[in-house]
């Protein structure tokens, strides 16, 4: 069996040695490294505001839908809190998720 060109390729991509930042072209430059990272995509932009907006829409149901309407004033409250709290960390890690290099952290280029 020949080893075409393509496979050749698809080798050389996988070996950890060709993953570090210095060996990308073009290289990262340094003075970039602390700033916000994002790449314009529009299906991920779309899929992004569409994970908000579930979010958003499943706060507005567990709140005004379940709980308010609920005649147990402590398990609305107990119930509220830990939902807004669970939602809050969900978009907060999200957000992180989608505005930082995970390479930049991975081989500690950024302070």
């Amino acid at each position: 069996m020949m080893i075409t060109p393509l496979h050749r390729f698809r080798d050389i991509e996988r070996k950890p040695e060709y993953l570090q930042p210095e060996k990308c072209v073009p290289p990262p430059s340094r003075a970039s490294l602390g700033t916000m990272w994002f790449i314009r995509d529009g299906c991920g932009i779309a899929c992004a505001v569409v994970t908000w907006m579930l979010v958003f829409y499943a706060d507005f149901v567990v709140l005004l839908v379940m709980l308010v309407p609920s005649r147990d004033y402590v398990y609305s409250v107990i119930n509220g809190t830990l939902f807004n709290t669970l939602a809050f960390l969900a978009l907060a890690s999200h957000f992180r998720a989608m505005l930082t290099d995970p390479l930049a952290r991975k081989y500690s280029l950024v302070p």
